[in-house]
C-alpha cells in the first residue's frame, strides 16, 4: 500500500541537533559553565519530564530561570532553545516531495520548543501539517502510545503511514506496528526513497 501520510523525526533527521550549542549559549547567558547547565537540565531529569508533557512552555521557561538563574527575555530564551536545531536543506527538499500529502513532525520534545518553532524555525514549521510532539502526546518513542497519538492527529492508520527516524529502536517499533519505516541515512537517500514510494 502506498503511504497516505508521512511522519518525520526532528532531531537527527529534519534538523541536526547541537546539544552542546544549547548548553554553551545558555551557560553564557547565565554566567555558568556548560557542564553545570547539562547537570541541571539533562542529568537531573527535567528535560525528560518536559518531553513527556510535564510542563507547559511557560512552566519550562520558569524552571529554566529557577535552575539556571536565566534573566533574559522570553524571546531570547526561545532563540537559544530553538537555536540548537539546524535545518537540513536536503531533508527539507525531501519533505517538499510529499507536501501534497498530510505530513507530521513526530518528535520527542518539550513545550518550549513547540511554542518557539513557528518563529525561530519557520522553514521547518511551514512544511508540516501536524506537530506531533511527545509533550502533547504524553509519551515518547518508541512507545505504542506515541505512535497511536501521532497517527490519530493525522487521522490515519498505521498501514497508511510512512515514518523516518535516526534511531533503530524507533524504526523497529514503527514496523512492528505496521508503518512503513526507514532508518535515516541522509537527505539524498531519503529523497530517493520517497520518490520510489510516490511512483511505485
Amino acid at each position: 500500500m502506498r503511504p497516505r501520510v508521512f511522519l518525520f523525526d526532528l532531531g537527527g533527521v529534519v534538523c541536526r541537533f547541537h546539544r552542546e550549542r544549547r548548553l554553551e549559549r545558555l551557560g553564557t547567558a547565565c554566567g555558568l559553565p556548560a557542564h553545570r547547565v547539562e547537570e541541571e537540565l539533562y542529568s537531573a531529569g527535567p528535560i525528560s519530564a518536559w518531553d513527556r508533557g510535564e510542563g507547559s512552555a511557560d512552566a519550562v521557561e520558569g524552571e529554566i530561570r529557577r535552575r539556571l538563574g536565566f534573566a533574559g527575555t522570553s524571546e531570547e530564551l526561545r532563540r537559544i532553545w530553538c537555536g540548537a536545531f539546524e535545518p537540513d536543506p536536503e531533508v527539507l527538499a525531501a519533505v517538499d516531495l510529499v507536501r501534497a500529502h498530510p505530513t507530521a513532525l513526530f518528535t520527542d520534545n518539550d513545550a518550549l520548543l513547540r511554542a518557539g518553532l513557528p518563529d525561530r524555525l519557520p522553514e521547518v514549521d511551514a512544511r508540516f501539517d501536524v506537530l506531533a510532539f511527545s509533550c502533547v502526546l504524553g509519551a515518547v518513542k518508541p512507545a505504542e502510545r506515541a505512535f497511536a497519538g501521532a497517527l490519530g492527529m493525522l487521522g490515519a492508520t498505521a498501514d497508511e503511514a510512512f515514518f523516518v527516524d535516526d534511531r533503530e529502536a524507533n524504526v523497529r517499533a514503527a514496523r512492528e506496528l505496521g508503518l512503513t519505516a526507514v532508518l535515516f541515512e541522509g537527505g539524498a537517500a531519503l529523497g530517493r526513497t520517497l520518490e520510489r514510494l510516490l511512483t511505485g
